[in-house]
């Protein structure tokens, strides 16, 4: 008999690009997969044909006090009704709601992604400082369940959490990024071009690094550098660090940088670009917009970050610079722009890196081996 997976997301674009592939991996072995993701007009059922989907109220943004418990109370409906083998919770807000209900359900096993520690740790405010304590103590409960592994996605967060006590050390396991079709994001030689492009894609938030990414382009073009900057993304309103929309419109007025918005298929603005920029000073996971740009073969101007600088390897695959340093990230920009060799060598190198490091099997393969441990475990108890 198969056992039953369920898979809790907070998201269906995000489950979408970042999932699919390890998900359709689990239908394929023969799980009796589920997924609980809140449904609107992003989800695409038919990419998880094979798999039972469910609907679930979970929100963005702020804490609700309504939102919250009823969130709480479909998850744990939807537990008790199903009871799963094994729970798959990925992002803060899902593995606290449904660890929760899994401990209460005394659901046999737990995995737990924590990709990236987000807003809540790199929010300085009041705010953000109140959420964290919350989070850390619901988070403590959770992993206080006795056959749980939390799985993230650089050795930064994982070594934090272990410190501040959140998690046992016994408990954690690392895999870089979240694994990429390789042969989808192919190898693709940088367009000849006298004005290189440089791309920033991401969720236009500042912690990203929108505002240093903005200044660094005036600094360039100021100088007369012959260059194009473009912001790919759009605002996320869910957030409240989101870069307004007309800040983004009195930006693409001025002309320091282009403003494409969201773009469905990342693959030709890739190729497109010269060089991708993401000078993030967020609580990133794996930049996954890193990891593609690697393997498409272009180098990365990035910070000396956790998570960033897991993906990147400084003078080899790319260049790190310090978070917020705007002069750093500018000449780092201006040595790739005006040195196409290069250019050509870091991408080059990028792709090997991404190859050894970054593919979809090799991703599946320390998935795969974690449920086989925990159900493993969960048998043993029976």
């Amino acid at each position: 008999m198969s056992e039953r997976l369920l898979y809790v997301f907070p998201l269906a674009r995000y489950m979408q690009a970042h999932w699919t592939d390890r998900i359709r991996a689990t239908i394929d072995a023969g799980h009796d997969v589920h997924i609980a993701v809140p449904f609107d007009a992003e989800l695409t059922p038919a990419l998880f044909r094979g798999a039972v989907l469910h609907d679930i109220p979970l929100h963005r943004g702020l804490p609700s006090l309504i939102a919250e418990p009823r969130c709480l109370l479909a998850i744990f409906r939807l537990l008790r009704t199903l009871r799963p083998d094994l729970v798959h919770a990925v992002t803060i807000r899902p593995v606290a709601f449904a660890g929760l209900a899994s401990r209460v359900l005394r659901v046999p096993a737990v995995l737990n992604s924590l990709t990236g520690l987000g807003y809540l740790y790199s929010g300085t405010g009041l705010a953000a400082r109140a959420l964290r304590r919350l989070a850390e103590s619901l988070l403590c409960l959770v992993f206080a369940h006795n056959n749980t592994r939390v799985l993230f996605e650089n050795p930064d967060d994982c070594a934090l959490l272990v410190t501040r006590c959140v998690v046992p050390a016994a408990k954690t396991s690392v895999f870089v990024g979240s694994g990429l079709d390789l042969d989808t994001f192919e190898f693709f030689a940088e367009p000849e071009t006298s004005v290189p492009l440089v791309v920033l894609p991401s969720r236009l938030i500042a912690p990203k690094g929108v505002h240093e990414f903005v200044a660094a382009a005036r600094v360039l073009k100021a100088e007369g550098v012959a260059v194009r900057f473009a912001l790919v993304g759009e605002s996320d309103a869910g957030n409240p660090d989101s870069i307004l929309q007309s800040t983004l419109n009195a930006w693409a007025r001025e002309g320091a940088v282009e403003c494409w918005g969201w773009q469905d298929d990342i693959i030709p603005v890739l190729r497109a670009a010269s060089v991708v920029c993401l000078p993030s000073w967020y609580r990133e996971g794996a930049p996954r917009i890193l990891i593609e740009a690697a393997a498409i073969g272009r180098p990365a101007v990035t910070t000396d970050w956790p998570g960033c600088r897991d993906v990147v390897t400084d003078g080899v695959t790319g260049v790190l610079v310090p978070p917020h340093n705007v002069a750093a990230l500018a000449d780092a920009l201006r040595r790739l722009i005006a040195d196409p060799a290069l250019r050509h060598d870091m991408g080059g190198a990028a792709r090997a890196h991404a190859e050894a490091h970054f593919s979809n099997a090799m991703a599946i393969a320390h998935l795969h081996g974690l449920y086989a441990d925990l159900l493993a475990k969960a048998s043993r108890k029976i």
